[in-house]
Order: structure tokens, then C-alpha cells, then sequence
């Protein structure tokens, strides 16, 4: 039983991470602009912020979001913070990790700039609370009275549902950062420009959410 419930976990990691959305967009922009390294910092600073959302969904602390204050403040701090991102991509687009580098690029480059925007990004999304809420939600609920409840078991949960969230995106990012090298300048300042605008389009998705809220 515990076996086929770690293995349902790990699956449910999986299945979180795939659907596309900003956090995956950024990943990937970092990976082709500034490398696998880079774009591994970002993914690890996403993941503590969706250990934290998976603790609360677990404990069943999630009551917050139905809160429409929170909700909005929520939407309104996203947007900006996506838009924000995606001009930040936009006029950094044709710059590498390169030390000699000025500007937006040299910036985003940095890894603790990026180790926070992961955390940023990812915990300014209510599309990732939701998601965590829906499906993370669901599967604690079916499995709660058929296995452990012991700390020590909760905490092999949540790595093993990590897991299967980097089982997805760490092959996703280092087959990114490999078009870099097989892709012409030209056109991976086009990518990273179609990218940043995704980012925008988010942000502005997002503003517009916080609009009808408010």
C-alpha cells in the first residue's frame, strides 16, 4: 500500500508540473539565454515555494485563497510581477551569461536574482495554489486514512511529489539550454522575445483577473 502511494505521489508531481504556464515559460527562457545552471537555480527557488503550498494544502490551511481580499491581492501582485518579468526578458533578448555584460541581462544572469524569482513568481500564482488546491488537494483526501500519518512520512511525501515535479522540468530545462548551442543568435532572440511577451500576456491576464475582483 505505502509502495503504490508513493508511486501515485510521484505521479502527481509529474502531473502538476506539465501543464504549461509562467513558471515553465521562465525556466525554459533562462535555460536557452543564460544556461541550464541558471535556469536550475529558478526551478529550485519555484520548488521550496511549492513545498510550502503543498504543506499548506496537506494541513489543510488553503482557506485563505477563497478570501476575495487575498484573491486580489494575489492577481494584482502576479500581474505586475509578470509584466515586470517579461519586458525585463524582452530587453535582455540576444544577451548571454557573459561577465563582461551590463544591463537587464547581467542582472536576470545572477543567481540569487534568480533563485528569487522563482520564489516570487511561483508564490504570487494563484494558478499554482489552485492547481496544488485541485490535485495535490484531491489525492490527500483519498489517501489520508490508508497510510502513515507520522511526520517522517509526510516529509517523504512531499520529497517524493518533488520529485516527480523535477523529473519533469529538469530533463524539460537542460533540453532547452541545449538549443542554445545548435540555434542562431537571430533566433534565439526571437524566442526569448516570444517569451518575454508570453510573460506579459500572463501579467496582463492576471491584472484583468484582479480587475474584475475588485
Amino acid at each position: 500500500m505505502v509502495i503504490k502511494y508513493l508511486a501515485s505521489a510521484f505521479v502527481l508531481g509529474v502531473i502538476v508540473a506539465i501543464p504549461p504556464g509562467s513558471v515553465t515559460v521562465i525556466a525554459c527562457q533562462r535555460a536557452v539565454q543564460y544556461g541550464f545552471r541558471n535556469s536550475l537555480i529558478f526551478t529550485v527557488g519555484s520548488s521550496l515555494t511549492d513545498i510550502f503550498y503543498i504543506c499548506l494544502v496537506y494541513y489543510g490551511l488553503t482557506g485563505f485563497i477563497s478570501d476575495p481580499g487575498n484573491k486580489l491581492m494575489l492577481w494584482s501582485v502576479c500581474g505586475v510581477l509578470l509584466v515586470l518579468v517579461g519586458i525585463s526578458t524582452v530587453a535582455s533578448a540576444g544577451k548571454t551569461a557573459d561577465p563582461g555584460e551590463t544591463g537587464a541581462g547581467m542582472l536576470q544572469s545572477r543567481p540569487w536574482v534568480t533563485f528569487v524569482s522563482g520564489i516570487a513568481v511561483t508564490l504570487t500564482n494563484p494558478m499554482t495554489i489552485i492547481g496544488w488546491i485541485a490535485i495535490a488537494g484531491n489525492f490527500f483526501i483519498i489517501w489520508k486514512d490508508r497510510v502513515p500519518g507520522s511526520g517522517f512520512f509526510v516529509v517523504t511525501s512531499i520529497a517524493v511529489i518533488m520529485a516527480g515535479v523535477l523529473a519533469w522540468f529538469v530533463p524539460l530545462i537542460y533540453a532547452a539550454s541545449k538549443l542554445n548551442g545548435i540555434m542562431g543568435g537571430k533566433f534565439r532572440r526571437i524566442l526569448v522575445i516570444v517569451a518575454g511577451a508570453c510573460l506579459v500576456v500572463f501579467g496582463a491576464i492576471s491584472l484583468v483577473s484582479a480587475f474584475k475582483l475588485a
